[in-house]
């Protein structure tokens, strides 16, 4: 088991922030989940820039989100760019020896349900064949909320397409408490393919990706149902922007993690 802090919580130009924490805890299994965004030429500089720093950390990637859709017509304008951006996450993912990419079906908002999983299933299998000269693990996400109205998947169907997928998974427990779904009952039906988890909390509703200490969903409860179905499973800890200045929160956050595990 592995902690990765994630750089969601940083704009592009702020990432090499991430190392000023890392070396502040010196945990001997801490990570980065890198927030890959080749949208952004500043971050390919900034990456290239601190590849060497980039390496001496276990590292996990997540896949493409800014300009990206999964879930489009194989083909389109948006489906050859986000391909591309996933291409180049690959090529990061061998350089790095990233554990994993995580992998959304969809970011969008739901316009035709039935369409957008085909779509987002067949662009799956495509990019699981290129995986394969990288060595890479692409692991799939449960992402979007109710209230983002981007939910591609309830909880069943969730479960159900896990199953049927070859690839692992990686369960975002704010994603799944703002969608009201019953965490143990999925984490239990999926602990043999979950491999890592999104640590963040919420009010119920709103995808806010707060700390783990600031919401309604008990971190108590969750660390019980992680310790009894995937004691080995990685843990991220994926904060918004707002808490790049309260690093304070964050180190306070991994202790208790710690403590607890």
């Amino acid at each position: 088991m592995n902690i990765y802090i994630s750089t969601n919580m940083y704009k592009v130009n702020q990432l090499d922030e991430v190392f000023n924490i890392l070396e502040a805890i010196q945990y001997e299994d801490m990570g980065i989940e890198l927030f890959t965004e080749f949208n952004d030429k500043e971050f390919v500089e900034i990456v290239n820039k601190n590849i060497n720093r980039f390496k001496k950390y276990k590292i996990s990637l997540h896949g493409p989100y800014y300009k990206t859709e999964h879930s489009a017509q194989k083909g389109s304008a948006i489906y050859n760019k986000s391909k591309a951006y996933f291409m180049d996450t690959l090529k990061l993912s061998k350089e790095l020896n990233s554990s994993y990419i995580v992998y959304h079906h969809n970011n969008c908002k739901i316009y035709d349900k039935e369409k957008m999983i085909n779509n987002s299933k067949i662009n799956l299998e495509e990019l699981n064949e290129l995986s394969k000269y990288y060595n890479a693990n692409i692991v799939i996400e449960n992402a979007g909320v109710i209230s983002s109205q981007n939910m591609l998947f309830d909880q069943e169907e969730f479960i159900k397409i896990c199953k049927e997928s070859n690839n692992d998974v990686l369960i975002d427990i704010g994603h799944a408490f703002a969608n009201g779904w019953d965490l143990e009952y999925v984490i239990k039906e999926l602990k043999d393919k979950i491999v890592s988890y999104h640590l963040h909390n919420n009010d119920g509703d709103r995808d806010s990706h707060d700390s783990i200490s600031y919401g309604k969903l008990s971190m108590e409860k969750f660390i019980e149902i992680y310790k009894k179905y995937t004691n080995k499973a990685d843990l991220v800890l994926e904060y918004s922007k707002d808490y790049r200045d309260k690093v304070n929160i964050l180190i306070e956050d991994i202790a208790y993690i710690k403590s607890k595990i």
